[in-house]
């Protein structure tokens, strides 16, 4: 089953449950703050993930909603508090969160679906009668995501200071920042599928591998892909100094001229005749092939983690996954 087809299939449940959680919300400013990003779409290949997971190791998909939009969720959370820190006027091609409500409310709405996803957790747990070694196990894996999401996203913002990034650090902060997020999502739903102790393991690698995988290619996308697809302005990170991959490549490698023209758009607010030259500079000395590189890499990593699963859906999908990471254009 391709990865369109199986979120197609079960994503409708998941927005169900998304809206159940977030319906009764008051006042109705903070309602439809929280609602803005879960109402504007999304890939929802996180919760896709979840269940995917969960049937791979043989449970029902069914057995895992809740948590499935607990992630989703949390994910929402972070963008929201990113878009304030980065000062982002788009996502998903629709104004942020804080454009419309301002900061205030915007935080508030990002700690109202931080609430929720532990609420979701606890409802999941109960309608299937999860035992309470397990339970605890679940809520720890979303905990322990929650905090290294706060990890990466403190390592991003210390990183875009410096010009002497490496390449392990790069990975270190992205294996916080996004693969985290990913290896819960994945951990979480083999464990609501009754996956041993082995099986949760190497499915929460598969995930941690793929969100790297999913990160280096946001990354070149934000360079090399379309405004219009991306929901947001192409070359932005550029000129908010994020040290993505392609930039800890290019720092390394760029020398005289070539470097200066790097340093004049990096962190600054260029033009976008400046910014476009540096990307065609990126291009030209295939530094954005080097890094497509690494993230086939991580994506290969994430499909050896896959052996000896039985066949089925589930796992057709997250094969599929990890060819998708890296080939998507949005």
């Amino acid at each position: 089953m391709s990865v369109l087809e199986y979120v197609a299939k079960r994503s409708p449940a998941v927005e169900g449950v998304l809206r159940r959680l977030l319906s009764g919300t008051e006042p109705g400013e903070l309602r439809e703050a929280s609602l803005h990003l879960v109402k504007a779409g999304g890939k929802r290949l996180r919760p896709c993930l979840t269940l995917a997971c969960c049937e791979v190791v043989g449970g029902r998909a069914e057995g895992a909603l809740e948590t499935a939009a607990a992630l989703e969720l949390l994910h929402t959370f972070s963008l929201i508090h990113d878009d304030i820190m980065d000062h982002s006027p788009l996502r998903r091609g629709v104004r942020t969160v804080h454009r419309i409500w301002g900061e205030p409310m915007a935080i508030l709405a990002g700690d109202a679906l931080f609430a929720k996803v532990f609420e979701a957790l606890s409802l999941n747990a109960s309608r299937i009668g999860m035992d309470g070694r397990r339970t605890a196990e679940l809520f720890r894996l979303v905990s322990r995501a929650s905090f290294e999401l706060s990890q990466g996203q403190a390592l991003d913002l210390l990183l875009s200071r410096r010009l002497n990034l490496t390449e392990e650090e790069y990975v270190r902060m992205v294996s916080l920042k996004t693969g985290a997020l990913m290896r819960a999502c994945a951990s979480a739903g083999a464990l609501l599928g009754g996956g041993t102790p082995s099986q949760v393991r190497r499915l929460g690698r598969y995930g941690e591998n793929l969100g790297i995988a999913f990160q280096i290619q946001d990354d070149i996308l934000g360079l090399v892909g379309e405004k219009e697809e991306m929901g947001k302005p192409v070359g932005s990170d550029l000129r908010e100094g994020k040290r993505t991959l392609v930039v800890c490549l290019a720092l390394r490698r760029l020398r005289g001229e070539e470097r200066r023209k790097l340093l004049g758009v990096l962190g600054r607010p260029a033009g976008k005749g400046e910014v476009e030259e540096v990307v065609s500079l990126l291009v030209r000395r295939g530094i954005v092939e080097e890094a497509r590189k690494r993230a086939r890499e991580f994506s290969e990593r994430a499909r050896r983690e896959l052996g000896g699963f039985p066949r089925s859906e589930a796992l057709s999908f997250l094969e599929e996954l990890a060819d998708f990471v890296i080939e998507r254009r949005v």
